[in-house]
This record gives C-alpha cells, sequence and structure tokens, in this order.
C-alpha cells in the first residue's frame, strides 16, 4: 500500500507542471531561472541595453499536433501583484541539444529608409504574419513589450518583434522575457493564449 501511495505521489509530482490546452498542445514547464551572464542578455538582433529590465528564461517542453501548431506570440508571463503582462521577448527551439530551424522572427511595423523606402533586412516585416498577443489582451491588466532600435540614437526606427508558430511539432523551447526590474516579484503565471498553463517562480 506504501509502495501504491508514493508511486501516485511520485507520478502526481513529475506532472504538476504539465498542461494541455483546448487546441490539445502539451506544455511541460522545465525550469526557469533569471539571466546573470552578461553574454546571455544579447538576443538575436540586439542587446539589452535598459538597465530598467531584467531577462528571464522559461524552459519547457512543448507537443504540438499536427492541426494545431504552437503559436509563440500567443505566449505571456503575467504578473498578478502588479497587474502586467509581458510578451516573449525571445525564444530558441532545439531538440536533444541541437538548435533547430525554429527561429520565425517577424518584426510587427515595416521600417523606413531616408528616401522613404521599405528597409529589407532581418528580421522580416511580418505583414503576412498573424501576432497573437494583443488577441489575449486581460482587462486591468498592462502590456509590457520592449521595441527595438532597427536605427541609431539621432534617428530611431523602432519596432516590436513577434514569433511564428513552431515548426518542430516537439521542441524544448527557452523561452525568454524582459521584466521591469522596478516591479520583479518571484511568483508570475505562464499563460498561452488565456489559459494558464504554468505557475513560475524564480
Amino acid at each position: 500500500m506504501k509502495n501504491i501511495f508514493f508511486l501516485f505521489f511520485l507520478i502526481s509530482t513529475l506532472s504538476f507542471s504539465q498542461t494541455i490546452t483546448k487546441d490539445s498542445i502539451q506544455i511541460e514547464v522545465v525550469s526557469t531561472k533569471f539571466v546573470v551572464d552578461p553574454r546571455l542578455m544579447e538576443f538575436k538582433y540586439f542587446r539589452v541595453r535598459n538597465n530598467q529590465l531584467r531577462k528571464v528564461k522559461i524552459k519547457a517542453k512543448i507537443e504540438s499536433t499536427s492541426e494545431n501548431m504552437t503559436r509563440l506570440s500567443a505566449f505571456s508571463l503575467i504578473d498578478t501583484k502588479n497587474k502586467l503582462r509581458y510578451r516573449l521577448a525571445d525564444y530558441a527551439g532545439y531538440i536533444g541539444g541541437v538548435f533547430g530551424p525554429d527561429l520565425l522572427t517577424y518584426r510587427k511595423s515595416q521600417i523606413y529608409d531616408k528616401d522613404g523606402d521599405a528597409v529589407k533586412f532581418d528580421p522580416p516585416y511580418g505583414e503576412y504574419e498573424k501576432d497573437y498577443f494583443n488577441d489575449f489582451d486581460i482587462e486591468g491588466y498592462t502590456n509590457i513589450e520592449e521595441p527595438i532600435n532597427f536605427g541609431t540614437t539621432k534617428r530611431p526606427k523602432l519596432s516590436v518583434l513577434f514569433f511564428g508558430e513552431t515548426t518542430l511539432r516537439k521542441v524544448t523551447a527557452d523561452l525568454y522575457f524582459l521584466l521591469l526590474i522596478d516591479h520583479i516579484d518571484l511568483d508570475y503565471e505562464l499563460y498561452y493564449k488565456d489559459e494558464k498553463v504554468g505557475d513560475i517562480k524564480f
């Protein structure tokens, strides 16, 4: 009897952070941490220069279905104490420790040069890509998203980045968020669309 109880407790513990969404997407939070290595404050397209922000990483195992691939822009990190909702700031997907081709990054706005012509550089303007972040706003919460300057200090060209669908049905994902230092807390909630998929503690 004791062995059965222990096995039930072990299974419950291991599956505590696993969630299956309404879209049949399975999300398991594996680990969380504050990023302290200065080199890891650099993203693919920019470096965190704002000393009012703190980068955090949530490692998760994500399994999509062939009918519903995971929409990365639908992830958000919720600060219930300060009523803040953070956009996914960076993402990396990999299998077996090898990074996959799952880096689908887009600009939310078009950027023009001094002659008024649309610039063509990475990440591309996601004109035809769906951004889900604002589809799931929470009443009473402020959305936090850090725009990236693709210009200069004198001539800034700002745009928010967002991420498309995963191309890998099963993927280990590093989900990065930028938190406001003045509002840092230890307890957060990870959401996918309008569903809570995990309690996050740093």
